[in-house]
């Protein structure tokens, strides 16, 4: 098998509030639930189907999940069953596009699922160990869909939790980077010098990086996208357009933005700071700093999170091992433990 390089991300649950358990607690609660069937929801897929209600018929699946018996992992998959695939035809035929030209093309389709199954738009894989949250995602599967999905499982399928319990996934500072907390947030600064990107390695070797591909190229142009937006306030329409119209073929666009609260605080700001570091903390290689009033980050990454090697049955596959994936995100969590990152 091949081996494909994510980022394990990390959250806290946390509940306003008194809650009726930890995160791990709450996820077993509620897949040993009956009500008035005779099997648990463990044991019943359908049960387990979340509708989002939106305009493309998004549904999120909790698949595969298990009792690890010190944690709860669980593969989550993101449906649309709405949702259209674009197909190239690789039969050629000459086509009239213009006036001036005849070309030789293939055409481009679109096909819904095949009767019995539905298109994955995005994957997660999770492991709740206490009110440690850690997951790998793929494509349009976030964060936010994770709470929504937890959100409804205790609360609306299974009743496990009571209606109103509020609860947050918080992106939490790496404290081996300071000695303690840094108190309430001031500064946010984002900064990257790289887009996101996936490393991809054989079974054997050191890993390597794949090399340019058109998902990377569609990556650099939303990262200087993003960037020339910041430049245009800064600098300006005319000298940000020079600058781009400079940039070489393997050149990209990249900008720091650092955003700061100033002067006497409310509760209502502290939040909503907190809110915007659990945000960014999405970005994949967006560098995250963080100043508060007990103190600063002021090197490397604020947000825990590491890149780790996942089995996958061949290069480019979305689909990860789900045994591979337990081992490496308890792996992950014994790691930020031992370095004194989380407290077990």
């Amino acid at each position: 098998m091949a081996t494909a390089y994510h980022m394990v991300h990390y959250r806290k649950f946390e509940a306003d509030g008194s809650s009726p358990g930890s995160l791990e607690v709450l996820c077993r609660k509620a897949l040993d639930h009956k009500g008035s069937r005779s099997d648990a929801l463990w044991s019943r897929a359908d049960d387990r189907m979340f509708d989002l209600k939106d305009e493309v018929g998004g549904k999120i699946l909790l698949n595969k999940v298990a009792d690890l018996s010190s944690a709860v992992f669980g593969e989550m998959c993101f449906i649309e069953s709405r949702g259209l695939q674009a197909l190239l035809q690789l039969t050629a035929s000459k086509v009239q596009l213009s006036d001036l030209t005849v070309a030789e093309i293939y055409d481009l389709q679109e096909r819904a699922a095949p009767t019995g199954s539905q298109f994955i738009r995005g994957l997660a894989y999770w492991l709740a160990i206490g009110d440690h949250l850690l997951f790998v995602k793929t494509q349009a599967m976030t964060p936010d869909r994770m709470h929504a999905y937890f959100n409804w499982l205790w609360k609306e399928c299974t009743r496990s939790a009571p209606v109103d319990l509020t609860f947050r996934l918080r992106a939490e500072l790496d404290r081996s980077a300071h000695a303690g907390d840094v108190g309430d947030i001031r500064r946010l600064k984002v900064s990257g010098n790289s887009p996101p990107r996936m490393l991809a390695t054989a079974d054997e070797g050191a890993p390597k990086r794949v090399r340019s591909t058109e998902r990377a190229k569609r990556e650099r142009k939303f990262v200087t996208e993003q960037a020339a937006e910041i430049s245009r306030v800064v600098f300006g329409a005319n000298e940000t357009q020079s600058l781009l119209n400079s940039l070489g073929p393997d050149e990209y666009l990249a900008a720091e933005a650092s955003v700061a609260v100033r002067g006497r605080r409310t509760e209502e700001s502290k939040k909503k700071m907190r809110e915007l570091v659990d945000q960014v903390a999405d970005e994949s290689d967006a560098k995250v700093q963080v100043e508060g009033k007990d103190g600063q980050i002021s090197e490397g990454d604020a947000i825990l999170r590491t890149r780790m090697p996942f089995l996958v049955s061949h290069d480019g596959s979305s689909l990860l091992d789900f045994e591979n994936v337990a081992d490496q995100l308890q792996e992950v969590y014994s790691r930020f433990v031992r370095d004194g990152k989380l407290k077990a």
